[in-house]
């Protein structure tokens, strides 16, 4: 934008106010979505069922909260005074790790893909060791 030869004041403000109008539009309407969930799921009886439910919602609110973080952090802010390194690598994260956090994520809570992980890391390098009944944790 400064290659123009122009001023870039008034380009910025509405760059800003747009990013602020639509970013945090929707994040603000996934946060309430969310709210909405937690009260729908505060209304569950069983306990087991509470907690399975909040932990398929708290993987998810992770990568919504990377995802908007980042994009929020990108282009919500007054003037671009980033260096083009910072801007490339927060790019990556909204455009890359995020998608790819997804499968990682939601594997992570299957019991066949944790038990195959627990298999191969015996294998490999005699890591995790016997497994107590119930437990899913990799280490």
């Amino acid at each position: 934008m400064r290659l123009s030869c122009s001023s870039v004041y008034v380009t910025e403000r509405v760059i800003f106010a747009l990013s602020v109008a639509v970013l945090c539009v929707c994040f603000l309407l996934t946060l309430v979505s969310y709210v909405s969930i937690v009260a729908a799921i505060l209304r569950i009886p069983s306990a087991s069922g509470r907690a399975k439910t909040f932990s398929t919602c708290g993987s998810h609110l992770a990568v919504v909260t990377i995802y908007y973080g980042t994009m929020i952090s990108m282009y919500v802010r007054p003037n671009a005074h980033l260096s083009p390194e910072t801007n490339k690598v927060i790019s990556v994260f909204y455009t890359m790790v995020t998608p790819l956090l997804n499968p990682i994520i939601y594997s992570l809570r299957n019991k066949d893909f944790i038990e195959a992980v627990r298999t191969v890391m015996r294998r490999k390098c005699g890591v995790c060791g016997p497994r107590a009944k119930g437990s899913f944790s990799l280490g």
